[in-house]
Order: C-alpha cells, then structure tokens, then sequence
C-alpha cells in the first residue's frame, strides 16, 4: 500500500528530522520489509499501524535507519580550536568550576571520548571539565557506554592516544575509566524543541553534520535549541556544508581554519591561529589536580609533566604527544566531515 509507505516516511522524518530523499527510499524501503519480517506482518498497511501505536516499535525502525560510521580524533582540527579556546579564554576567565561540553548527536562514542581525551592531553584535570553526549539510538549509547573499540575506530597514521588511555583485550580495545568517566550518555532526540530540559548551558556544543540533511523548519528549530543551550562565551562546532545556516541564525565564525566552530555574534572570536598559549594573570588560581577515586590511563602521563605545578598546563605549548594535527590544527588529507549523518548505500550514517 504506497499510502502507508508515504504514511511511515512521514512519520520517520517528524521523528528523526531526516527525509526518505535524504535516506534513500531503498534505505527506508529495506528497514520497513526487515521489521514486517521481524514482526511477523506481510502488509505494510498492517505494519503502519502497528507502528503508529508502538513507540518501541518506531525505535526498531530507527535503529534500521540510523548507521554509526566515526572514529577517534576524526576532523581534528575541531578538537585543537577546543583545547586552543580553553588555554586562550575559558581557563583564564574561569579559575574555579567546570568546562561543560555536549556532543549532539554521539553516536557510539568516539567524539565525546576524543574531546576527553584531548583535554586530558592538554592538561585540563579532569575535575574541571563534564561532558554530555546524547544519540537517539539506544543501541548506540549502549556500545557507547561499553566503551571497546575494534580497529575500525582507530584510523589514520598517529594513534598514540590508544596505548595511553586503552587496554586490549583479545584484539579489541576498552578505554580507561579516566577517559569514561569524564562523558555521561544520555538518549534525546535532537529535533525536538527541548532536547535536554533543565540542562543548563554549555562552552562548547559539537553537532557536526547532521543540520544539513534536515529540512529548513527542522534546521532552524534545532539551531534554536542548540543556541539556547550555548553559553553566552560559547563555541559550537558545526560541519564545513552548515556555516551558512549558523551565519543565517546570528552567529559568526571563529578564526581558525578547518575548525568550522562558530559562536554569537555579539561577542567577536578571540580565538586565533598563534600557538603561544595567552598569558595569564598572576591573580589566576592554579587547577587542582583530581580527586584520587579517578582512574589513571594505562601509560601515566611523563614524570616531566606530572612534577610541574598545578594549572601550569595553561601556561605551556601542547604536549607533544598531542595527535599531529590536533597540535598544529589543521584538518589532514583524506579528511572527512566528522558528526551527523551521512547517507549511503546502507543508510544515513551518524559520524
């Protein structure tokens, strides 16, 4: 029945903001026949209203649709605007409290972990920092919260990072607790005009190429949310096809190139391309380290660095043992936009 399949693409769209032409019809087509098969249905007129009835049944459905694809340290010259805005303007004019970061969608982890872990390598203790991370997909979250990785999830030349903060257990890699413990998942629904009610207000929000597969009302009710969930100093870090659309919503970009990180426009970027960290005030209270109940990385971080005195971070170049282009900020070859969706053969893939 061609009603009720146009019935359950509409329906797909309102809940997840992503259209049958952004999907692919086939996409959506081989979703619906794997669920009729699952449930035991043969007519898509009898599945449409099981589906209109069951929430749990539509989560099934979006599950089908929605395909993970990312990895560790993916686009990092996000990652080095990050660290760069937190030596050059947050940590200076916040010496007490926490860095507080979301990641919109997460997927199965590996962007709010490599935020993690970008901070920590940058020094940040881990007391002063919180990030949240919210997917539509349970399924996702719950790989996300196991937090072990195959090899899939660790491309590219430099993959230091991996022998610092996992360990491997029979050719899989499971993260450290100093890493895991720094990022709470939770399930949320983007597009929905309150995503994250009683939140509060976060530095730094990356949702990375998911915008540009909604339609324009869907656009501009999630930059809405995203912007009321900013702080007022805040950055959000959006994928390189979205700039215009946060340009169009009044906010202005950050100068530091391949980063496509953005903030209001009422509050000119300072955050620029130099690698000299800013100077800090003497009046500037040191970080302090955190509390013992936190785990430690496999490898402990170099004598060299652990002697020096608390909240020095701010105060020195990054740590070599940074990622090669988190430290020089730029976005390597063969780069692909990482967060949001991305349509293909198999379905639109979160990264």
């Amino acid at each position: 029945m061609p009603h009720s399949h146009n019935h359950i693409t509409n329906l797909l769209k309102e809940s997840i903001g992503v259209d049958a032409a952004t999907m692919g019809k086939s996409v959506v087509t081989n979703a619906v026949r794997q669920r009729m098969a699952a449930c035991g249905l043969q007519e898509t007129g009898a599945y449409w209203n099981l589906l209109r009835r069951s929430d749990e049944e539509l989560a099934q459905l979006v599950e089908l649709v929605v395909v993970p694809e990312t990895w560790f340290f993916r686009d990092p010259a996000a990652y080095a605007a990050l660290v760069h805005h937190v030596r050059q303007e947050w940590g200076p004019a916040h010496p007490t409290g926490r860095l507080r970061v979301l990641s919109a969608p997460c997927s199965t982890g590996e962007e709010p972990y490599t935020i993690a872990m970008a901070l920590l390598d940058a020094g940040l203790p881990a007391m002063r920092f919180q990030i949240d991370a919210i997917d539509i997909s349970e399924r996702a979250l719950a790989r996300a919260r196991r937090a072990v990785y195959g090899r899939n999830a660790f491309r590219g030349s430099d993959v230091g990072f991996r022998e610092r903060y996992f360990r491997e257990e029979q050719g899989l890699h499971r993260l450290t607790p100093l890493v895991r413990e720094c990022v709470d998942f939770r399930q949320a629904n983007l597009v929905s005009d309150d995503p994250l009610p009683g939140a509060g207000s976060y530095d730094a929000i990356f949702c990375r190429n998911v915008l540009i597969y909604f339609d324009a009302p869907t656009q501009e009710r999630v930059i809405r949310a995203l912007d009321r969930l900013l702080a007022p100093e805040g950055l959000l870090f959006v994928g390189p096809a979205e700039t215009f659309l946060t340009r169009s919503a009044g906010f202005t970009s950050v100068d530091f190139p391949s980063a496509f990180a953005c903030r209001r426009a009422a509050r000119k970027s300072g955050v620029q391309l130099s690698g000299a960290a800013a100077s800090v005030s003497p009046a500037f209270r040191p970080f302090t380290m955190p509390p013992p109940g936190r785990g430690e990385p496999r490898n402990p971080v170099p004598a060299r660095r652990q002697s020096l005195p608390p909240g020095s971070w701010l105060l020195h170049p990054l740590p070599s043992r940074l990622p090669c282009a988190v430290r020089a900020g730029h976005r390597s070859r063969g780069h692909h936009p990482a967060g949001g969706w991305r349509p293909s053969g198999g379905g639109p893939h979160r990264m």
